[in-house]
């Protein structure tokens, strides 16, 4: 056996690798309470080394750029995302399936907002500046979704002559405009909630056989009621601040 190897299993070097992720879960904490307290704009290298407790040196030894720092803390939100998700949901069916999952995905956003929020503004940043962006993409749920459509296409479950990846980009394209609307501020919790519910029944109604589709239309009707009820509250916020600030004018 090599020297190398020898260090590699000795308990020294099982100290220093726990310290390492001590203190890379340490840089991690400290990014996540910058961003809750002034948003990617407050997330600057020299900030978040004096955040936690390191050198700058450290924090790019450890994790690398900002941006890197940015990928990490988003790929560790969706970790634990997807370990707060309910597992109880029944796979015979597919569309009460992708209900829960869709619907505990969108709360558990609104519950850490004040994460996921700056964290889709970083992306939308990272996006129109020509950057590349600096969380992952939509794979991840698109491929659970897809699994589970195919399975149910499998099962007889479901009339689907598009492939079950096709399906789900359209239902991850629904949610995700939902989500930067609710990142801008312009839709609210429930609205961001009923946005992406409303995508993903539109897109297993032409899939479904036909004798669950008036349940699907039924679901559709009543989203269209929340959406309008809380378009109209919105409208009427935006009129009642352009009112104040013209009144405030000298």
């Amino acid at each position: 056996m090599s020297q190398g190897s020898a260090d590699q299993g000795s308990p020294a070097a099982g100290v220093r690798e726990r310290n390492v992720e001590v203190r890379r879960q340490q840089i991690l904490q400290a990014a996540r309470v910058l961003l809750s307290r002034g948003g990617i704009g407050a997330l600057s290298m020299r900030k978040l080394a004096e955040e936690a407790s390191l050198s700058v040196n450290t924090l790019y030894n450890l994790w690398g750029t900002r941006e890197e720092i940015l990928r990490a803390l988003t790929l560790d939100a969706r970790d634990r995302m997807e370990a707060s998700l309910p597992i109880e949901a029944s796979p015979e069916d597919p569309l009460a399936h992708c209900r829960i999952l869709v619907r505990a995905t969108v709360r558990e956003m609104c519950r850490q907002h004040e994460l996921f929020r700056p964290m889709i503004l970083a992306w939308l940043e990272g996006e129109i500046g020509g950057q590349p962006s600096p969380i992952e993409p939509m794979a991840h749920s698109i491929r659970i979704l897809s699994q589970i459509i195919q399975a149910a296409r499998q099962g007889g479950l479901l009339e689907c002559p598009m492939k079950p990846e096709q399906v789900a980009w359209q239902i991850e394209h629904g949610a995700q405009f939902a989500s930067i609307q609710w990142a801008l501020g312009r839709i609210d919790d429930a609205q961001f909630e009923a946005r992406a519910l409303y995508g993903l029944n539109l897109a297993f109604l032409g899939i479904v056989h036909e004798e669950r589709r008036p349940e699907i239309r039924t679901k559709l009707k009543g989203l269209e009621r929340k959406l309008r009820t809380g378009l109209a509250r919105i409208e009427t916020a935006s009129a009642d601040g352009a009112i104040m600030g013209r009144s405030q004018r000298p």
